[in-house]
This record gives structure tokens, C-alpha cells and sequence, in this order.
């Protein structure tokens, strides 16, 4: 049994979207413990991770503000769920395109709404705006800003999360059997309510965005 929630459904599907832009040789920024995504990029020759946690296993022992690689070292890099956990945000972005080769793609997500996780090490949540600043003042042609779920994908994931923390089924067998059913609904419903609500009142209201962006060529 699995805890459903919109945010991980969502999430699967933006990068599944834009996978075929993510080419080459692969960095991975502040990729924890997994490689979640791993195998929806069938365009990838090598796939490298980075991370300041060695409990993980990462290929490259650092951190995201100041990464040990050369310049233009990779095609592609992913960075998910990550730059609300920096504390310097512009300082990752600036690595992030230093390391990119020219014409390579940079595919990231973060959250708009979130509850707090990782304390204290939780920073910022980010909207569209913020975004296109934070890639455009480094040198980034911005692709795809992609917004993940409206007004009732969020009431259910705000909906999911709360029960989460307060039940912990990863931790209690009971919890787990009866919130698996309930979360699935929850998260089914308000993936539906999304796809058919015609209300534009519904789309100032976001769980997080996906940012496809590209280092130019004339770097």
C-alpha cells in the first residue's frame, strides 16, 4: 500500500513531459537518497548525481552552491524539489548554467505551496515571477514555465499532507491501511476537479512549477 498524493503524481507526469529534452551526460543536483526519474530519461548516456548528504551515495560529495565540476561538464541537468533547501538560490543557478554546456537544458521544480519539511532547512517557496527572474539574471532562455495543479489539486495535496503528519502511516501499520484508500480518492478527485474547472480564479492558486530552460549557444 502507498500514500497517494497529487504532488507526486503531478510531478511524474511534468518530467515524463519534458524527459526527451534531457540528453547527454546528466547531472542530478541535491538528488537524495534515489534516483526517482531515472528511467524516463532514455535519452541520457551517463547519469551523474551530486549531493551534500553521503548517506545517499552520490556520485559527487558537495554542494549544490558550489559544485566540485568543471566548467560545461554536462548536457543536462535535473534539479527537483531542491532550490526551496538552498540558501543562496542565485548561487545555485549561476553553478547550474556554469556547468551546463552550451545549448544544453536545465529541467527543475519547485513548490508554490508546501507545509514545511526538512527543518530547519526550508527557505523559500517560489512563484512563476521569482522564477523567471532567478534563471533569466543568470543567462537562461526559459522554454517551459509549467504550472503543477490549480486551486483543488492544492486543497487535496494541503488535504493529504495534514494527514500525514498527523497519522505518520510510514510508521504505523493501522494508518497506513486506512489513509492508502482515502488518499487515493482525495487525489483523484482533485486531479478531476482540476481537468474540468472552468473557473480562471482556480489557476492563481499552485502546488509548485516546472521550469524547462536552455544555456544559448553563443556562450
Amino acid at each position: 500500500m502507498i500514500i497517494t498524493q497529487p504532488e507526486r503524481v503531478l510531478l511524474q507526469a511534468q518530467i515524463k513531459k519534458y524527459a526527451h529534452f534531457i540528453k547527454g551526460d546528466l547531472l542530478d543536483v541535491g538528488s537524495g537518497r534515489s534516483r526517482r526519474y531515472s528511467k524516463l530519461f532514455t535519452n541520457v548516456t551517463s547519469y551523474k548525481t551530486i549531493d551534500t548528504d553521503a548517506r545517499g551515495e552520490p556520485d559527487i560529495l558537495g554542494s549544490a552552491e558550489d559544485m566540485p565540476v568543471p566548467n560545461e561538464s554536462f548536457d543536462s541537468v535535473l534539479c527537483t524539489q531542491v532550490l526551496e533547501h538552498v540558501r543562496h538560490p542565485h548561487v545555485v543557478m549561476s553553478e547550474i548554467f556554469r556547468v551546463l554546456r552550451p545549448g544544453g537544458y536545465c529541467l527543475l521544480t519547485v513548490p508554490q505551496t508546501n507545509e514545511l519539511h526538512e527543518v530547519p532547512h526550508d527557505y523559500f517557496r517560489y512563484t512563476p515571477h521569482g522564477l523567471r527572474v532567478l534563471f533569466e539574471d543568470v543567462g537562461f532562455v526559459i522554454k517551459e514555465m509549467d504550472q503543477r495543479g490549480t486551486y483543488h489539486a492544492l486543497l487535496a495535496q494541503l488535504r493529504v499532507r495534514h494527514l500525514i503528519e498527523t497519522f505518520r502511516p510510514y510508521e504505523r501499520k493501522w494508518a497506513m491501511i486506512l489513509l492508502a484508500p482515502l488518499t487515493k480518492i482525495l487525489t483523484t478527485y482533485g486531479l478531476w476537479r482540476d481537468r474540468v474547472s472552468k473557473n480562471p480564479a482556480a489557476r492563481l492558486h499552485a502546488i509548485g512549477w516546472c521550469v524547462l530552460a536552455q544555456k544559448p549557444t553563443d556562450q
